[in-house]
């Protein structure tokens, strides 16, 4: 074989052997990719559950402070109703 043929065989073979690392590596890059969006969403959804935990907390507070007024209204109607009752006899 001349040197060209060689040369060109050699030159074959190392395409060959770069595109074969391109194809290995396109797919491990792709898992990559798709491994790093998960841990984000994950990390998303980490943050939505902590804000909800929040608002159930928020909800909680707010029931609270509704059951304490309505009671507070309540008693107030009460105090109403017994003047009123002591001041018309």
């Amino acid at each position: 074989m001349s040197e060209q043929t060689v040369d060109l065989i050699r030159k074959d073979v190392q395409q060959a052997k770069n595109e074969a690392k391109k194809n290995i590596l396109l797919p491990v890059r792709e898992v990559s990719d798709l491994l790093a969006l998960v841990d984000s969403l994950q990390q998303q959804l980490g943050e939505k559950d902590d804000a909800i935990v929040e608002l159930h907390e928020y909800n909680r507070r707010y029931a609270a402070d509704v059951d304490h007024l309505r009671e507070q209204l309540a008693e107030r109607e009460r105090k109403i109703e017994w003047l009123t009752n002591e001041l018309g006899e």
